[in-house]
């Protein structure tokens, strides 16, 4: 569920919403890396919840 989760927080390196998740794949680094190519183009990107067990990104590039 998505009821506590800090969207802030997700573009954190290494960041796990779940701590209770079974997967051991994977580093955690893919959105810190979106945000960063965002930000280097001089956009923006921002996670918002969708509905109760959906989460949706906006990227925003200016020109």
């Amino acid at each position: 569920m998505l009821g506590e989760l800090e969207l802030n927080r997700l573009f954190d390196r290494f960041y796990r919403a779940d701590k209770a998740r079974t997967f051991q794949g994977g580093y955690g680094v893919g959105l810190s890396m979106a945000k960063s190519i965002v930000e280097k183009h001089k956009g923006e990107i921002t996670a918002y919840k969708k509905d109760s067990t959906h989460i949706g990104f906006k990227v925003t590039l200016h020109s």
